[in-house]
């Protein structure tokens, strides 16, 4: 190319709205789903106008961030999802040819195509808004084998007390021993 032609052009570049990055939900968000937004972003075109058909799979995702677990990106699909910043337009699918579809997003900080034909362009809804202000709790995944694993292995080490001793009413001084397990009785019934 000659230079005129690249003279006062951009290198190019991702860029983010200063409106959202200054919101609650957007510093609530894990770094990890934040970088997984700006790889997101990245597809968009301002040209193409192709907003509601942004797609971006697992394992591209996974190479382009050098993350080495699967499950955290799934996570921050879901991180991004719950506070307001993408919106899933088609789930993912096997296609006809036996090759697998990623699902297609839209950025909901960006217009859309909207309306009968799909022709119009939408307002940007901005969801993130509109975030109630609790935090993003993950269940599912390797977060919640991980919690099931520490739970029964808790419930499993917990001792099981069978015999509860009651101290002499009389007897004013108690050995330590007694104490003990009148402590643990006590924990026993409270559970």
């Amino acid at each position: 190319m000659s230079r005129r032609k690249d003279k006062g052009r951009l290198a190019p570049f991702v860029p983010l709205d200063k409106e959202m990055m200054n919101c609650p939900a957007w510093r609530a968000t894990s770094y990890g789903a934040r970088w997984l937004y700006v790889h997101l972003k990245q597809q968009w075109s301002f040209k193409r106008k192709n907003n509601s058909y942004i797609h971006l799979s697992q394992r591209d995702a996974q190479d382009e961030m050098g993350c080495k677990h699967r499950d955290s990106i799934s996570r921050w699909f879901r991180e991004l999802e719950y506070y307001g910043f993408i919106v899933m337009t088609e789930p993912g699918s096997l296609g006809v040819d036996g090759k697998g579809k990623a699902p297609h997003w839209r950025l909901t900080e960006i217009e859309a195509p909207g309306g009968r034909n799909g022709n119009t362009l939408m307002l940007p809804t901005k969801d993130y808004l509109k975030w109630n202000g609790v935090r993003f709790q993950d269940q599912q995944g390797a977060i919640k084998r991980t919690r099931e694993w520490r739970r029964r292995r808790v419930k499993a080490t917990t001792p099981i007390i069978t015999e509860v001793v009651t101290p002499d009413p009389k007897s004013t001084d108690l050995d330590d021993q007694q104490v003990i397990r009148l402590q643990a009785a006590l924990e026993g019934r409270r559970r």
